[in-house]
């Protein structure tokens, strides 16, 4: 057993002794750990892609959120990273669009890279999204990264988001119940002390867990066109997510890889996400 392995067994062995004996606490304990990224270092080179942009900060909710934008277009495009990364992700992807036609927008989110904070949920980063968005006024495009994905999803039903003309939506997880049972497994917890996690995940989101329904999720987004990018070997968000989302979003196209797992780091799907967004609407055929 890895090193690494054994600390999660401890860790899950000691999770689940606090939640028998104490279990108000021991769920409250859970749900934080569950929502707390695990500090990361940047890499030099990802450093230097971060300077290449002009950066900010807002405050949000008493935290400081550090924000990048590259280029000076009329046509907005705002990018979304996932759990445990932050805004360097977007190097390849961005390094297509920047020019005169685009102003790229991102941001780390609480937690994560340069951002302060130490927590992370998705009505949070939803809220969050939908502050960006209203200041910014109409978007070309949106592009999300695994939770980012589902926060920009989740921002649109929830909130009044300015006109987001594309959607792109890589390794997108629309069931909480794959996110928990990941959590469950890697941590062996039982299923008393998940009960009581689920029960503080339900009372930290407004209008209940129902919210993520996936039908509910693209309710504001049927006539909107998207492109959902999934690999089929994604060990962390089942490929069949996707295949959920796309059955009930019908002007969303599937594409599938093979063999680049969860993170999707590759300038081939960074080019079928370029491609979507550069490519012409219907009113200018």
């Amino acid at each position: 057993m890895s090193k690494e392995k054994c600390v999660y067994r401890l860790l899950g062995m000691y999770l689940n002794a606090l939640t028998r004996f104490w279990p108000q606490k021991g769920g409250k304990t859970v749900f934080k750990l569950f929502c707390t990224p695990k500090p990361r270092e940047i890499h030099p080179e990802e450093m230097e892609f971060l300077q290449t942009a002009r950066q900010g900060e807002i405050d949000f909710q008493g935290q400081s959120i550090r924000t990048y934008t590259w280029g000076t277009g009329p046509k907005k495009i705002l990018l979304v990273h996932g759990w445990q990364s932050l805004s360097a992700r977007w190097k390849s992807l961005a390094e297509m669009l920047i020019g005169s036609e685009f102003t790229l927008l991102a941001y780390d989110a609480p937690g994560h890279g340069l951002s302060g904070g130490r927590q992370f949920t998705i009505p949070e980063n939803a809220e969050l999204i939908h502050r960006i968005m209203n200041v910014q006024g109409d978007f070309e495009a949106v592009v999300g990264h695994s939770l980012g994905s589902l926060s920009l999803l989740y921002a649109s039903s929830r909130h009044t988001l300015p006109e987001i003309k594309k959607w792109v939506l890589m390794a997108p997880p629309i069931s909480l119940n794959d996110l928990v049972s990941l959590f469950q497994t890697t941590l062996s917890l039982n299923s008393g002390t998940m009960n009581r996690m689920i029960g503080e995940m339900e009372a930290a989101t407004p209008g209940g867990l129902e919210t993520f329904d996936s039908a509910q999720l693209v309710t504001n987004l049927l006539s909107t066109p998207g492109l959902i990018i999934h690999d089929r070997d994604d060990d962390r968000v089942p490929y069949g997510n996707a295949i959920a989302l796309a059955t009930v979003w019908p002007q969303a196209r599937l594409v599938s890889t093979r063999g680049l797992g969860h993170r999707l780091r590759s300038t081939e799907v960074h080019r079928l996400a370029a491609n979507f967004i550069l490519e012409p609407g219907e009113e200018q055929n």
